[in-house]
């Protein structure tokens, strides 16, 4: 059975909110102070009910919703409604009390309530039942059979690593199942021989002199004490709380060249955080894994928030394929929170849970759920990289063909006014390398706020009338016919250097001034009208390969010139696609 739906109602920053999760690996994304943390405690309140080793309480004081535009309107009552998917017929035996069957197509599923409140006199109470019913009773047999294992975001690894009672790492040892009880304790027998021979009887024979000879002088003859030393913790979980986990400094190879070599170890506190990290996630994996083989009639579930915490990009990219393979293959289901555009480019679209908090409201775009088609899906796969990947945490997005505009738009902004800067207002300009805008507009353009990333996106495109469709279309007619939901689109007549070059006397200035700097044997031919001259300067950097180098050079100088920054005119349908970015104007 794997969780497909959590619907969260009145808890922390979350006022009503339905996430729709899959099989296997979800990854919860988004800007700071979203709800992810309040997503995954949800999670462990409501997956760890029957765990002996809770890890986390409701919050009387902290945990009710607050309405941030009413400050007199806090809410009472917090509501977790849980739908798990049957995948295999025994569970529907094994977790009877959570059955749930559809009156309208006789589907099956398991279902799990849970209510948090305050009664007249202003106690917290709680109320859990399973099915449909209110009322229906759970047994804290079946409820233990739903784990979770919990990785926080500021987890100290090396503080975990460390051996202590009832460590990750004496868990995994403790019920490795190829050891039975007796063969545990012969290798408890084992150890006992090895520290009552005659040698280790003597050392510690020697200590226990040194103690009664002061003793015997501080007590009455009649009464001497007598006591014995010997080492404690020699029970089986006392010996595995104290393993822990060294760092060997040689390769074996090194060693084998000489038998007088001996191996050195570093301490775990020696070690660099982002693999002490890893050891310490591998460690819980192993424990999953291991506990998943042994009871395969439980739900197990693992939580990670930001596993991309000291890793580099190439070692979060080679840990999060591992992570993703590992919970199809073992078949259970982990939930991950991160900030990483660096996972979130590698990921599945189908993991992605996209969320927002937009005016006091939270929204989840589950992507596996949004208006996107398989042919969608596999171009967005391919050219979503690291960079474009960040308009899931951003604010606004701007999709524009190519280089030169998401070079200058920046700069465009802050010309237009502070308040429009672009990166102030978290909104990020997308360069899709050409016109396939059909595969990223769907992300935007569902009349469904629960289907969309709801943020505004804009569309900069040309109409470049020379290359008509085969319908008879412009380029631009094609693009306008995307314009519902949040997205926007705005056209030039032409080319964006067009544009720029047709917007102002001065601009045509600059513009041949600069060009003139990395084309000083060009000839560019006027003309009376300035669209055709506009056209010629175009057509010549377009034949010449040039737009990039030109939208550098125009960067960097309307950067340094303050001159050049204030009397330079940004075209219309440029200046109104930030403005309605930005402000919605």
């Amino acid at each position: 059975m794997y969780l497909r739906d959590f619907r969260i109602q009145n808890y922390r920053t979350v006022k009503d909110l339905i996430l729709h999760f899959k099989k296997g690996l979800n990854i919860l994304v988004g800007e700071n102070n979203v709800g992810k943390t309040a997503i995954v405690d949800a999670l462990r309140l409501s997956l760890g009910w029957g765990s002996l080793r809770r890890d986390i309480y409701f919050s009387k004081e902290n945990d009710f919703h607050i309405d941030r535009t009413n400050p007199a309107q806090i809410t009472n009552e917090v509501k977790f409604d849980l739908l798990f998917v049957i995948e295999d017929e025994s569970e529907t035996a094994i977790f009877r009390e959570m059955l749930t069957i559809d009156e309208d197509n006789g589907e099956t599923s398991l279902q799990l309530h849970i209510r948090y409140y305050l009664d007249v006199k202003g106690k917290l109470k709680y109320k859990i039942w399973g099915g449909e019913n209110e009322g229906q009773q759970i047994s804290n047999e079946v409820l233990q059979l739903i784990n979770y294992v919990h990785l926080g975001a500021l987890r100290d690894a090396e503080q975990f690593l460390k051996p202590f009672k009832d460590s990750k790492l004496s868990r995994l040892y403790s019920e490795i199942e190829t050891y039975t009880e007796e063969q545990k304790k012969g290798l408890v027998k084992e150890i006992k021989t090895v520290l009552e021979n005659e040698n280790w009887k003597d050392f510690i024979n020697k200590g226990k002199e040194k103690v009664c000879e002061h003793l015997d002088k501080t007590t009455f003859s009649d009464k001497t004490q007598k006591i014995e030393i010997s080492f404690s913790g020699l029970g089986f979980a006392e010996i595995l709380n104290n393993l822990h986990i060294q760092i060997p400094v040689f390769d074996k190879d090194i060693l084998d060249k000489d038998p007088t070599y001996e191996q050195r170890y570093l301490s775990i506190w020696q070690n660099g955080l982002g693999y002490n990290n890893l050891i310490y996630i591998a460690t819980v994996l192993g424990d999953i894994k291991q506990k998943k083989e042994k009871d395969s009639n439980s739900y197990f579930s693992l939580l990670i928030e930001e596993p991309e915490a000291h890793l580099h990009p190439q070692l979060q990219n080679l840990f999060f394929n591992y992570l993703s393979e590992l919970s199809t293959n073992q078949n259970f289901q982990t939930f991950v929170s991160s900030h990483s555009p660096t996972i979130t480019a590698k990921a599945g679209l189908d993991s992605l849970i996209v969320l927002q908090h937009i005016s006091n409201e939270t929204f989840a775009l589950s992507v596996i759920n949004s208006e996107l088609n398989e042919n969608n899906k596999k171009f967005l796969q391919k050219f979503l990289d690291v960079t474009k990947s960040q308009l899931f945490f951003a604010n606004g997005t701007i999709l524009v063909e190519g280089i030169s505009e998401s070079l200058l738009l920046p700069i465009f902004s802050k010309k237009i006014g502070i308040n429009y800067f672009l990166n102030n207002l978290g909104i990020e300009v997308v360069n899709i390398n050409g016109v396939a805008f059909e595969h990223f507009a769907k992300l935007f353009n569902s009349s469904d706020s629960q289907k969309r990333i709801n943020h505004r996106c804009a569309v900069i495109t040309d109409d470049d009338r020379k290359n008509i469709n085969d319908d008879g279309s412009t380029r631009a007619g094609k693009v306008k016919t995307l314009e519902t939901g949040l997205l926007k689109v705005f056209t030039g007549e032409m080319t964006f250097e067009y544009e720029l070059f047709l917007a102002s006397k001065y601009n045509q200035t600059l513009l041949l001034e600069i060009y003139k700097e990395f084309h000083p044997l060009t000839v560019i031919t006027p003309d009376k009208d300035e669209k055709i001259y506009a056209k010629n300067f175009a057509d010549k950097v377009d034949d010449q390969k040039s737009k990039s180098e030109l939208a550098h050079r125009l960067a960097v100088r309307l950067e340094n010139d303050q001159s050049a920054f204030d009397n330079f005119i940004i075209p219309k349908y440029i200046e109104k696609a930030i403005k309605y970015v930005a402000k919605n104007e």
